[in-house]
């Protein structure tokens, strides 16, 4: 008895009473993907005062305090990317190890339903290849990892959550993750020979208004700041709620870019979307601290929405476009061929993810000689009756030639719009467009309504032409 209590009173000589235990992020876990070549943050809490943070793949050894409330972070360098699993050991006196963790590139995946949808897809809406997809996702367990945070009604601002990890490419775990965010990260990882890593923060029906915070919206002239925070809108569509508990979590993760996908909740306010995406930008780097971080967006698709031949959905769609005007280092993908009249989440999830990836490998990544996204008008010349269209992001021309086009319209000075005969000129990047109903035009505009049925003009490279008009007749439909 006299021997252990001795043994017991020699051990505290020399260990403490107790001993802290480092606690992460939920950002911060086994099989995560850190940012390439970068200087990224690591973070938690901890009740020592201490913490030290050592990454294997340079045996570095980095210190840090801890604020009064235990909150610590640390900047680690990271190397190139690859296929190499890593180890990260946190310690404040206790260590705790996170093991499988890979090089990189990160991307922020942001927006409403269409951003959101699974790979499952929805009730009666389908997700087009995705069986294929899902029983091929385990080859990419080392290329694909994924976190998805998690909704809360609670409109405080949250530093962390709960419930969700970072999770490896499988069937099983690749059915729960964004459609259009695994397909662009196939095709980044097929291209660029690196691991890929998503964070999805997304809430279907949401409003652009929910991802910014106050001060940043009242920037915005003439928009309603008192009709934006009012209790009566759901979370996901009041001021600054998701921004609290969605952004804030994983604003010290860094990241390449930003994916956007959102819009179908500002049609009735579109004429604030352009400077309010253009301000949430702009807040969004800010507290990335990466004041050219790209950003890059899908311009909402065709859907009938109260009535097809509204054009609600199609001045926010204008809006989407002018936003490039005013944000730096932006792009933005058409899906102006892939809508549904009657279901407003499209299956082509794989088409939006394939033109966001070429957006980023050819514009972030630096891949040459191919357009990064589909034609747009670049002018109109009126000869006689009939209006020339020029399109740009067409280098081989436009398609499909010598074939009637659907979806043009055109008017003379009586803002009265007639159903055109539209056709490519030769093997060239213009379309002639006329109607015997308009002897003088002098406005064209191209699948310029909520939707309109078998849309076929792009470039070579099947990347659809945006939808545009040449007027500023927003009450003519």
């Amino acid at each position: 008895m006299k021997r252990h209590f001795l043994i017991l009173v020699f051990s505290l000589l020399f260990f403490p009473i107790t001993q802290g235990k480092v606690k992460l992020s939920a950002m911060m876990g086994n099989h995560m993907v850190l940012q390439q070549n970068s200087s990224v943050k690591l973070w938690g809490w901890a009740d020592g005062k201490k913490v030290t943070v050592t990454t294997s793949w340079n045996n570095r050894t980095y210190q840090v305090s801890t604020g009064k409330d235990g909150a610590w972070l640390v900047k680690v360098d990271t190397p190139k990317g690859g296929y190499t699993p890593y180890s990260i050991t946190i310690s404040d006196g206790a260590p705790v190890t996170l093991s499988d963790i890979l090089i990189g590139e990160v991307w922020i995946c942001s927006g409403q339903s269409n951003m959101e949808m699974r790979m499952m897809g929805n009730a009666a809406q389908p997700i087009d290849n995705s069986l294929e997809v899902l029983l091929n996702s385990g080859n990419y367990r080392d290329r694909i990892r994924f976190i998805t945070v998690p909704r809360t009604n609670d409109t405080e601002r949250r530093t962390d959550f709960e419930k969700r990890k970072w999770e490896v490419s499988s069937p099983e775990t690749t059915i729960d993750c964004s459609a259009a965010a695994y397909f662009f990260a196939r095709q980044l990882t097929e291209s660029l020979h690196l691991p890929v890593g998503l964070v999805i923060n997304s809430w279907g029906g949401s409003a652009i208004e929910a991802w910014m915070d106050e001060p940043t919206l009242k920037t915005i002239e003439g928009i309603n700041i008192e009709a934006a925070k009012n209790p009566k809108r759901g979370v996901h569509q009041r001021l600054e709620c998701l921004y609290n508990s969605m952004l804030w979590p994983v604003k010290n993760f860094t990241a390449r870019g930003f994916l956007w996908y959102q819009g179908e909740s500002n049609i009735s306010n579109y004429q604030f979307y352009a400077p309010m995406m253009t301000a949430m930008v702009q807040l969004w780097r800010n507290v990335w601290e990466a004041p050219d971080m790209p950003f890059y967006y899908v311009q909402i698709a065709p859907h009938k929405y109260k009535d097809s031949r509204d054009t609600g959905a199609a001045l926010l769609r204008e809006a989407q476009v002018e936003a490039l005007k005013t944000i730096p280092n932006s792009g933005i993908v058409p899906t102006t061929d892939i809508g549904d009249e009657f279901c407003i989440h499209p299956s082509q999830k794989d088409v939006v993810g394939l033109r966001l990836a070429t957006l980023a490998l050819t514009k972030t990544y630096g891949i040459g000689r191919l357009p990064s996204n589909g034609p747009m008008m670049t002018k109109v010349d009126y000869e006689g009756n009939k209006a020339i269209v020029t399109f740009n992001n067409a280098p081989a021309g436009l398609f499909p030639t010598f074939a009637q086009l659907e979806g043009f319209e055109i008017a003379g000075a009586d803002k009265k719009f007639y159903p055109a005969k539209a056709k490519i000129v030769g093997r060239t990047n213009t379309v002639e467009v006329s109607s015997e109903e308009v002897v003088q035009p002098v406005a064209v505009r191209y699948a310029f309504r909520n939707y309109v049925g078998n849309i076929t003009l792009r470039n070579t490279f099947g990347l659809s032409a945006f939808p545009f008009r040449t007027d500023t007749w927003d009450d003519v439909k």
